[in-house]
């Protein structure tokens, strides 16, 4: 039997961190014959994919990473559930949970650590208590050299900071500096209900949307599960 896992974020909106809004263009309430919508949507925003421009001003676009390359994969999840608030991730911790399947290697790579599970993620403190990667981290993902890595939580510490800092302001970002722009590896961000995955193994779907030349978009990402 099949069964699928949603992994991704509602878009929803009122969220505290992301300004997304819905303005009705036309509408039956207005006796238009059709109804449709003006969607105000970052490309960062909810759960999405990261191409290197978004990190790296040289960096590749959506356009270097055609999609029957990496958009159907073999995929690890890493548990990582164990980890606490506050708490780094380390390689050595990454290479810990890749133990049992040292001898083998996937596409794509999820580190799980259930934070949507323990803490609501339309909360302040989903972000400002989180575990997070650190440089070690970003560095073993690196060297693994995934097609794909997802996290469940904010990977690099700074990202907490950053509705805090003011223009110019350093933002120190070691696990996108590693994976992103050096690895040249994509990073999908926020997913959720990794936990419901019931294996360390599966089928990873996740389809961007067609958009040309991008820094990102929002991405559906779903796990099929046989079992």
């Amino acid at each position: 039997m099949r069964r699928i896992v949603d992994l991704t974020l509602p878009i929803i909106e009122g969220h505290w961190r992301y300004g997304y809004h819905v303005t009705p263009v036309k509408t039956h309430a207005n006796h238009d014959p059709w109804q449709n919508v003006t969607y105000h949507l970052e490309s960062h925003w909810f759960t999405h994919i990261d191409f290197p421009l978004h990190f790296d001003p040289e960096g590749e676009t959506s356009d270097d990473y055609p999609i029957e390359d990496w958009a159907f994969s073999d995929c690890l999840v890493l548990d990582l559930s164990y980890v606490g608030d506050n708490t780094a991730i380390t390689g050595e911790m990454l290479e810990k949970a890749n133990e049992k399947y040292k001898d083998r290697h996937f596409d794509t790579v999820l580190i799980r650590t259930d934070r949507g599970k323990k803490v609501d993620w339309t909360t302040k403190e989903f972000w400002e208590t989180s575990p997070y990667l650190d440089e070690s981290g970003g560095i073993w993902i690196q060297n693994y050299h995934p097609k794909v890595v997802g996290y469940d939580f904010p990977q690099d510490y700074e990202i907490r900071n950053i509705p805090k800092k003011k223009k110019g302001d350093p933002i120190p970002q070691p696990v996108h500096e590693h994976v992103l722009k050096q690895g040249k590896i994509l990073q999908i961000e926020y997913m959720n209900n990794l936990w419901k995955i019931g294996t360390d193994i599966c089928r990873l779907v996740a389809l961007p949307l067609n958009t040309q030349h991008a820094d990102g978009m929002q991405i559906r990402v779903i796990a099929v599960v046989e079992e």
